[in-house]
């Protein structure tokens, strides 16, 4: 029997392709916010344009260093594997050890936590007084990896999430929109990029804004590198439309996409890949039990 007909050699095929779609999101989030980390803040056109893998910027982090975006990514996912569901309020008690003492960052110390995370977690809810920032929307990885298919507990499980550090409805509805593209792409399918770009592209709410401006780069372009050096060199909050970009562009384009330099910088490579493999597992067992096909 040849390998194009056994049965066990497509499935192990089918894995390795999802396999390198979940660590291409989860590191392709990890590095993108790497990468902005010399322009974050930086008015568009004041710098050179950013080629490499650099550090820097206004937190000096080493080379391969992430943010408050990787940070409590990795917290959520912590969260999901341990607690085996989504569960906000384990959730808040991470990422209030992330602020506290550094716990799961790349420097071990906080940095880059916006002023309406900080309120949330110091008053245990969000507060309705302050707009949302896009913290929510760079968590989403995690989750669509998490509940792969499985669409409803995905959007169910969307309103705890984002509301950990958010309460703008245009927030939750930017995160469940983005949460359906990264599973379709996640899939291995097709997902309307350039639709979802245009649709969103003037709109006010921050989620929502960075959201089109991360799609519509992967739209724009024909690659992880290009889509994400498109976002960095923007400047301003490049940080945290690079991580939504990176991600989106992983699950798209898979791992290996990512330059290779790049990955071997990243700090915490192997855990960020192990965190992603342990995703797949937990998703590849509910597919499982459900009786679902892997996507082709």
């Amino acid at each position: 029997m040849s390998s194009e007909q056994d049965p066990s050699a497509e499935s192990l095929a089918l894995v390795a392709r999802l396999r390198s779609r979940f660590r291409g999101a989860l590191l392709g989030l990890a590095v993108g916010d790497a990468l902005a980390a010399s322009v974050q803040f930086a008015r568009p056109g004041s710098f050179a344009p950013v080629r490499d893998l650099l550090g820097g910027g206004p937190f000096d982090l080493p080379r391969g260093a992430w943010s408050d975006d990787t940070a409590l990514s990795l917290a959520l996912a912590r969260s999901l594997l341990d607690r085996g569901f989504c569960d906000a309020s384990d959730q808040r008690e991470r990422f209030c050890r992330w602020q506290r003492e550094g716990e799961g960052s790349a420097t071990g110390e906080c940095l880059g936590i916006t002023a309406s995370v900080a309120r949330a977690l110091a008053a245990g809810v969000p507060d309705a007084t302050m707009a949302d920032g896009a913290d929510a929307l760079v968590r989403t990885a995690p989750l669509a990896m998490f509940r792969f298919g499985d669409e409803r507990r995905l959007l169910e499980d969307v309103n705890g999430m984002a509301g950990v550090t958010s309460h703008e409805p245009e927030t939750v509805e930017a995160v469940r929109d983005f949460a359906l593209v990264l599973g379709t792409a996640l899939a291995g399918r097709h997902a309307p990029l350039e639709m979802h770009a245009v649709r969103r592209t003037g709109e006010v709410n921050e989620a929502a804004r960075v959201l089109a401006l991360a799609t519509q780069a992967v739209a724009d372009t024909t690659s992880w590198k290009q889509a994400v050096l498109q976002v960095v060199n923007q400047g301003g909050d490049a940080d945290v439309v690079a991580a939504v970009c990176g991600q989106l562009a992983g699950a798209i384009y898979g791992i290996e996409a990512i330059p290779l330099a790049w990955r071997a910088a990243l700090v915490q490579r192997e855990t960020i890949e192990e965190t992603a493999d342990a995703l797949l597992t937990e998703a590849l067992i509910a597919l499982a039990e459900a009786g679902a096909e892997l996507p082709p």
